[in-house]
């Protein structure tokens, strides 16, 4: 009878140890998972504000290049001289060039800005997948900011 006990009590500590280790790799995991999930919402938010900005930005560009163009027309109605209407021509197409440079040069820095972010952030959450055996890689996304488009990269699981 005792060693039946014995035996019972041994075949118990064994289940227990070898099940406590499962659900130990099996929450581990729950909670990569899960933080993966979290990533690539913040991946995802950061794209939307990038494109909110974007827009912002475009849409500055087109609101000051519609006032220099309003500002030639009222010219030409004002019966300006044809050497007046040269002269405000040139004016008003260096100020558009001067404007698009400083858009692109914004964008360009809000484009770079997000894509070092994402990548870090995809990067960051790969590595520490991988450390508890997920395997997990960027999925590039094509998204539009503003009149440009750009790869970003979310993370997806690949397996175990």
């Amino acid at each position: 009878m005792k060693k039946l006990i014995v035996a019972l009590f041994s075949v118990m500590a064994l289940f227990m140890f070898m099940g406590t280790g499962a659900f130990a790799a099996e929450s581990t995991n729950d909670e990569v998972l899960h933080k993966i999930e979290e990533t690539n919402v913040k991946i995802e938010e950061e794209i939307q504000s990038a494109q909110e900005k974007g827009d912002e930005l475009l849409a500055k560009l087109s609101l000051e290049t519609a006032k220099l163009d309003a500002m030639l027309e009222v010219a030409r109605q004002d019966g300006k001289s044809d050497a007046e209407l040269a002269e405000l021509e040139k004016e008003v197409k260096t100020k558009k060039v001067e404007l698009t440079s400083k858009y692109n040069e914004e964008l360009d820095k809000l484009i770079g800005d997000l894509i070092e972010k994402t990548n870090k952030m995809t990067a960051d959450m790969i590595e520490e997948a991988a450390k508890s055996g997920i395997k997990a890689e960027c999925s590039w996304v094509y998204v539009q900011i503003a009149d440009r488009w750009v790869w970003v990269d979310p993370i997806q699981i690949i397996g175990p």
